[in-house]
C-alpha cells in the first residue's frame, strides 16, 4: 500500500506528559504532523521558546505544523485584547516554528455575525499569515455562522484571497448535513487545504450536542459507522492529498498511555487509507479450485494384487 503523511491534531496528542515528551511520542508513533492549540503556544512561549520547540520538532521528525484555532478574528465588539494576544502569539510561534497552516474558526456566537461582514478581516489575516510563512485556513462547524462546508468554501473563494483556504473536518461535514455527493459539487478545488479525519455513530448521542459530540465522541477512524474510505476518496477527487489530519477524542482514548494512543490512532488511519487506496484495484486472483499435485513424498506406486493365506491372514 502507498505511504502517507499524518498530522496528530492537539486533541489526539493531548496529555498530562511534558510537551516534549508528546512530541516524542508523536514522532515515534509514525506522524509526520501536528497541530499546537493556543495553550500550548501560551506555555512554550513563557518557558522554553519558540527556537527550542523548533528543535524538539526537528528530533522526532515532525515537518507539518498547524497552529490555532484563533477565535474572533473578525471585528466585533465581543472581541477582546486576549484574542489579539493570541494572534500576535500565534504568528510569532508561525514565523519561528516554520508552520505549514494557521486555522481560524467560524464565528460560533449567537446570532452571529454575517459572513459578508467578515470577509475583509479575513483578507487582512491571510495577509499576515502569508507574511510569516504560513497558509491561513477556516474551519466551519454546523453551530457556527458557516454551517456547511459547501458554504464556508463559498466564503473562501469569494473573498479571493490566494493564501486563504478550507478545512474540512469529516465530523463537521457529516453532522452539518454534507453528504459524499454534495461535497463532490459543492466543494470548489482551489480552496481546499486541509483535512480531518474521525469516525462517529450513525447519529448523535441522545442528550448531547453536535459540539458537546466533537470534543467526546471522535472516535478512531474506521471504528464507526462512517463511508470514511468514501469521504478519503472524494477528497482526494477534489485535489487534495497530504497530509491527512487524525482527531480522535474519547474517554477511552484518553486513558490510554499516549505512546499506544498514538500508534493505535496511526494504525487505524492507515487502515481507512489503505482501504481507500485498493477501491478499484484489480481484484485478486481466485484461488485455484482443482486438486493440487501429489508431491514425491505423497507419491505410492500401486502395488500389484497380493494373495493371502486364509489360515494365517499374512501374504501367500
Amino acid at each position: 500500500m502507498l505511504e502517507h503523511d499524518l498530522l496528530a491534531t492537539s486533541w489526539t496528542w493531548a496529555g498530562d506528559e511534558s510537551l516534549g515528551e508528546r512530541v516524542r511520542a508523536v514522532g515515534a508513533a509514525g506522524f509526520a504532523g501536528l497541530s499546537l492549540s493556543l495553550d500550548d503556544l501560551h506555555e512554550v512561549r513563557a518557558t522554553t521558546g519558540f527556537a527550542e520547540l523548533r528543535r524538539m520538532l526537528d528530533g522526532a521528525g515532525i515537518v507539518w505544523v498547524q497552529l490555532g484555532p484563533l477565535d474572533r478574528w473578525w471585528t466585533c465588539t465581543s472581541r477582546s485584547d486576549d484574542e489579539d494576544a493570541d494572534r500576535g502569539v500565534v504568528l510569532e510561534a508561525a514565523a519561528t516554528l516554520s508552520a505549514w497552516q494557521v486555522v481560524a474558526r467560524a464565528d460560533t456566537s449567537l446570532p452571529g455575525a454575517s459572513p459578508t461582514t467578515m470577509a475583509g478581516d479575513w483578507v487582512v489575516l491571510a495577509d499576515q499569515a502569508e507574511s510569516v510563512g504560513a497558509q491561513l485556513v477556516l474551519e466551519p462547524e454546523p453551530w457556527s455562522n458557516l454551517p456547511t462546508i459547501e458554504r464556508a468554501s463559498r466564503f473562501v473563494a469569494a473573498a479571493g484571497h490566494p493564501n486563504g483556504g478550507l478545512l474540512v473536518d469529516a465530523m463537521h461535514a457529516l453532522r452539518g448535513g454534507s453528504t459524499l455527493a454534495s461535497l463532490r459539487a459543492g466543494v470548489a478545488p482551489a480552496t481546499l487545504a486541509a483535512v480531518e479525519l474521525s469516525d462517529g455513530l450513525l447519529h448523535t448521542p441522545s442528550g448531547m450536542t453536535l459540539s458537546e459530540e466533537s470534543r467526546v465522541a471522535r472516535h478512531l477512524p474506521g471504528a464507526g459507522a462512517w463511508d470514511l474510505p468514501g469521504f478519503v476518496r472524494t477528497i482526494r477527487e477534489l485535489g487534495f492529498d497530504e497530509p491527512w489530519g487524525v482527531e480522535v477524542r474519547t474517554p477511552a482514548y484518553r486513558a490510554m498511555p499516549i505512546g499506544g494512543a498514538l500508534r493505535t490512532a496511526a494504525a487505524a488511519t492507515r487502515a481507512v487509507l489503505d482501504a481507500a487506496d485498493a477501491f478499484g484495484a484489480p481484484a485478486a486472483p481466485a484461488m485455484p479450485s482443482t486438486p493440487g499435485p501429489r508431491s514425491a513424498v505423497d507419491f505410492e506406486p500401486p502395488h500389484p494384487a497380493r494373495r493371502w493365506d486364509a489360515d494365517t491372514g499374512t501374504p501367500a
